[in-house]
């Protein structure tokens, strides 16, 4: 299991990065810093399956390829189409304190699908998480302006947590249930998958937004280009391969109510590096939060400690 653990870990250390990267592609939009990532996850992921291929490695049945193009649908159009939405029409600490409770959902939602553990045993892990981070967002939760949009973003923000408990319950049991589906092997299918959506929705944005596109920054190689290339090609390659790679490992040995309590870590590791780039220390305030985040992991992973041998 701390294998499993260390493999989770990894994975929201690099997904912590999503906070802060962003920051550096200066003039562009978070749709354009959305395509450009996953552009790059493909094409990456690509040229691997070519590698792969020319090997005669990473053979799989067209069921295999249908589930991949289906999971990275839900987790790239619908996951961070309705979470650049909830940004847009809410606050980032409203979409931080609704996207942020997944590890609570995932929790439940993945024992409900295959018991696991006590329910008793989530509760207080949960109420802990759900403190934290009302704690963390509470100085921006006073600052919403118009009911109207607020709603919309709330709307988008449980679309993406939807999308998200799903996807992350539900890709643990099809790696459990496909034991020859090899982790690097598996990200690699859902980044070719990626591209293909990747190129249906580029194709719908120059079709009906076309005025709206600011194509001449793509021809200048100047520093914001620059920055946009190299941001996108780490969210392509460490954030989304490196990073889905670690987590489908750490899958195969956590069960999925500790794994979903560990999301939290992507949170927390998000936060830092944005202290660490802002050079300033946490308030007070946001510090309890983040204690009480880490309090609940803690329980959580001493919970499925005492709850292992009866797995066994």
């Amino acid at each position: 299991m701390y294998k499993g653990i260390l493999f989770a870990l990894g994975a929201c250390f690099i997904w912590g990065l999503i906070f802060v990267v962003p920051q550096f592609m200066t003039g562009f939009s978070s749709i354009e810093v959305a395509l450009g990532r996953y552009l790059f996850f493909g094409i990456i992921s690509l040229c691997i399956l070519f590698k792969d291929k020319l090997l005669g490695t990473c053979n799989y049945s067209i069921s295999i390829w249908i589930k991949a193009l289906y999971y990275s649908l839900i987790t790239t159009i619908i996951y961070y189409t309705c979470l650049v939405l909830a940004l847009r029409y809410s606050t980032p600490a409203i979409c931080a304190l609704v996207c942020g409770i997944s590890p609570i959902t995932i929790a439940f939602y993945g024992n409900w699908k295959q018991r696991e553990c006590s329910y008793k045993s989530l509760i207080i892990p949960s109420i802990l998480i759900l403190v934290g981070l009302v704690i963390i967002n509470a100085p921006q939760l006073m600052k919403v302006e118009s009911p109207l949009e607020y709603g919309m973003g709330l709307i988008c923000c449980f679309i993406a947590l939807t999308a998200w408990s799903w996807y992350v319950v539900a890709n643990s049991h099809l790696l459990r249930e496909n034991p020859h589906l090899i982790s690097s092997d598996w990200s690699t299918l859902l980044g070719v998958s990626t591209l293909f959506w990747v190129g249906f929705f580029g194709i719908f944005l120059a079709v009906f937004f076309s005025e709206k596109i600011d194509m001449q920054k793509y021809y200048t190689l100047d520093s914001a280009l620059t920055n946009f290339l190299i941001g996108c090609s780490i969210l392509g390659l460490v954030c989304s391969w490196l990073g889905s790679y670690l987590w489908n490992r750490a899958s195969h040995y956590l069960p999925v109510s500790l794994a979903g309590q560990l999301t939290i870590f992507e949170t927390i590791f998000g936060l830092s590096f944005v202290y660490t780039l802002e050079q300033r220390m946490p308030p007070q305030m946001e510090c309890v939060g983040i204690s009480l985040l880490l309090g609940a992991v803690i329980y959580g992973i001493r919970s499925s400690s005492h709850a292992a041998p009866q797995h066994a």
